[in-house]
């Protein structure tokens, strides 16, 4: 009688491969740049930082995530920094300019412009603190003051109308400060949306020489 031999061998799995890297190139380089001037996610507030780089990774033509595109766009800028101060320590030759060097140089001024306006306005938060702490510190001592002094019935009622009016007054103050402030951090706004619609034109016409290079 014949008997069937059954095999106690673990079935094998195929192990998944690993997706492979997107690879920038310039064509890419520049779809990607022309997205972070049309956009600026540079100037997106503290916790929205990812969402707006994820709007210019869903622009893209090839499959890239949010935080691909904003370490492709600091890599791109850290290689325009290294050739420019190459460039400095060279024989002062004429070097070749490109497309992408325009939109380099454009998103690389964005960028100063973004970081200078954010820390304005750490420093005008900062500073609106130092009043309040200050102020706070102010009333304390002056009621410390006043229950520690031995003044009539009479005279204590004026003396905290005394400290009220001062308080008032510095913090008129105060707030006329911070009024003029955010004034001019308006004017400085108005002005960096004027240089950016500026920028604009020149965007729309290299988005159009940008979309006849990318692979249809």
């Amino acid at each position: 009688m014949e008997t069937t031999a059954t095999s106690n061998a673990t079935p094998t799995t195929t192990p998944k491969k690993r997706k492979d890297p997107v690879r920038f190139t310039d064509e890419t380089d520049a779809a990607l740049l022309t997205e972070v001037l049309a956009h600026s996610p540079y100037g997106a507030e503290r916790g929205s930082k990812t969402a707006a780089w994820g709007r210019e990774a869903a622009a893209m033509v090839i499959d890239v995530d949010a935080r691909r595109c904003r370490e492709r766009c600091a890599d791109i800028l850290d290689e325009l920094a290294a050739r420019m101060r190459a460039s400095e320590r060279g024989s002062g030759l004429a070097e070749s300019h490109t497309e992408l060097d325009d939109l380099l140089a454009n998103v690389a001024e964005l960028c100063e412009e973004e970081e200078a306006h954010q820390e304005e306005k750490k420093q005008l938060r900062d500073k609106r603190n130092e009043d309040d702490e200050r102020a706070e510190t102010m009333r304390d001592e002056a009621m410390v003051g006043m229950k520690k002094r031995k003044v009539r019935h009479d005279v204590l009622p004026d003396l905290i109308a005394h400290v009220k009016a001062r308080d008032e007054a510095n913090r008129s103050l105060e707030e006329r400060k911070v009024v003029n402030e955010e004034a001019r951090l308006v004017i400085d706004r108005a002005r960096l949306e004027q240089d950016r619609e500026e920028r604009k034109t020149l965007i729309d016409l290299l988005h159009c020489i940008t979309v006849k290079l990318l692979p249809q």
